[in-house]
């Protein structure tokens, strides 16, 4: 490779010809740092337009590494770490980085590697391939989460504009999913074992998230004064909302729970022993607890599986709502049980949910089959 005479540009900037091309390259000191940036054309009079312009940035303080040679993998990471920083959910995080990383990985399927280098027409093609097996709506999930990580970078300066800038995306309307009837309910409990039973219980007559069943601890169910205790707690266990609350334990719960032995173990509920772990005291799996719970509803004929419209453990969430609900409870007192924070009016802010309502409202809910009128 030859070079050229070195030409000056002001006082910081300094453009020379690199290659076989003789393309104008701009070379300058910034930030503690010696950068080299390509002006993309052989012409001298467009590479010293150029070069001034870069010259003038650095002066006025404006120059920054803004489609740079920065690479997406950096960026990422840098941007779940602020992430972190901000104290956002484990799952939220965990998720955020299996979908860009997804973009990471088409990219370079495409033999780039910079962050400069997404463009609307690459994006097009990332969620052409994703649209093979992902749902609508986790497309446009995706979709969301790479514009606002894009803008992000804009915010810390690695990015001049975002390129998804004037990208929409259209939100799908949300299917209505399946909510099983006490009846199903009864039924499925009937047809479970131990200790499954028990979890499927605890979810069915409390609405409370499986992440939320398996850090349950010890401490967390006062059996006594009839309550199951949801906790947040920083730099452990914390909640979908980072908010924690209490939910009165059910007539009908209250049995099952009971039936439980005794164990010295930190969590409430322990999965059963493996070779791993022999004395079995870790905490549950929900992925495998949504597997048994398919497998018992299917046993007894109902419909299982999101691709089918059917039942998952999450459906016992939607029970417990739909059930509440349908049997008078007000809406904030189901909310507040379920830890909903949704709703931003004032009433949501205002409205207080006392230990003694709660309790009463949860006393008055039946969870029986209904008596018909002969």
């Amino acid at each position: 490779m030859t070079e050229s005479k070195r030409v000056s540009i002001g006082n910081r900037v300094i453009i020379t010809q690199r290659g076989k091309k003789k393309i104008w390259t701009a070379e300058f000191w910034n930030d503690g740092q010696h950068r080299r940036k390509s002006l993309k054309t052989s012409n001298k009079k467009i590479a010293i337009d150029r070069a001034m312009k870069i010259e003038h940035e650095l002066l006025e303080g404006t120059f920054h590494k803004a489609d740079s040679e920065i690479k997406l993998e950096t960026a990422i990471e840098n941007y779940l770490d602020h992430l972190k920083t901000e104290g956002r959910a484990r799952k939220t995080i965990v998720r955020y980085r299996g979908e860009l990383y997804a973009l990471r990985d088409f990219q370079r399927s495409k033999k780039k590697k910079l962050l400069r280098q997404i463009s609307p027409i690459l994006f097009d093609q990332f969620r052409e391939i994703r649209k093979r097996d992902h749902t609508l709506l986790t497309l446009y999930h995706e979709g969301t989460v790479c514009k606002t990580f894009l803008y992000w970078c804009v915010s810390r300066e690695l990015l001049k504009q975002s390129p998804l800038k004037d990208y929409k995306l259209v939100k799908p309307p949300r299917r209505v999913k399946p909510s099983p009837h006490i009846e199903e309910i009864l039924k499925v409990l009937d047809a479970s074992l131990e200790p499954q039973k028990v979890l499927l219980a605890t979810l069915a007559f409390t609405g409370m998230r499986s992440g939320e069943l398996r850090t349950l601890r010890q401490e967390d169910v006062d059996l006594e004064n009839n309550w199951i205790y949801l906790k947040s707690r920083e730099g452990a266990e914390r909640t979908k909302t980072g908010e924690s609350r209490k939910i009165p334990i059910h007539a009908k719960l209250l049995p099952f729970l009971k039936k439980q032995p005794p164990s010295s173990s930190l969590w409430y509920f322990n999965a059963q022993a493996s070779r791993k772990y022999p004395a079995g005291e870790h905490w549950i799996d929900p992925k495998k607890l949504n597997e048994r719970f398919q497998i018992i509803a299917e046993k007894i004929g109902l419909p299982v599986g999101r691709k089918s419209d059917g039942y998952t453990l999450h459906s016992l969430r939607h029970f417990f709502e739909t059930h509440c609900v349908n049997s008078r409870v007000p809406q904030r007192v189901v909310d507040t049980w379920m830890g909903h924070q949704s709703d931003k009016s004032m009433a949501a802010v205002y409205y207080q949910l006392s230990d003694k309502d709660s309790q009463s409202f949860m006393a008055e809910l039946s969870f029986d089959l209904p008596r018909h009128k002969e």
